[in-house]
């Protein structure tokens, strides 16, 4: 019983991860299209729509490694989802901190 319970759980967890990595994915590519609109039709922007968007998608690829982390079956593979975890959260706390300075200025 304990064995079927487990097994759900990790499908459900497989699943779940599959699922926030692709909205991760659907968010960047909507963000990047929506720069490049405004950095075609010269409305000025992109950069920080950009920005936006990358840290948003970033936020979700966050997620699914933290699901991860969960069903990791050994130390090795514990430590590299946890490293990946830890450069997507400096590129995410980067972004934001670049956001943050650009709004300041102008």
């Amino acid at each position: 019983m304990y064995e079927v319970m487990e097994e759900i759980l990790h499908a459900v967890i497989r699943y779940g991860i599959l699922a926030v990595e692709a909205v991760g994915v659907v968010v960047m590519l909507v963000g990047t299209f929506r720069a490049l609109v405004r950095l075609f039709t010269d409305r000025g922007g992109s950069r920080r729509i950009m920005a936006e968007g990358v840290t948003t998608a970033l936020s979700f690829l966050l997620g699914g490694e933290l699901l991860k982390t969960l069903i990791a079956p050994d130390w090795r593979d514990l430590g590299m989802t946890c490293a990946i975890l830890l450069m997507r959260a400096a590129m995410t706390v980067l972004l934001h901190w670049e956001g943050k300075h650009q709004n300041e200025e102008g």
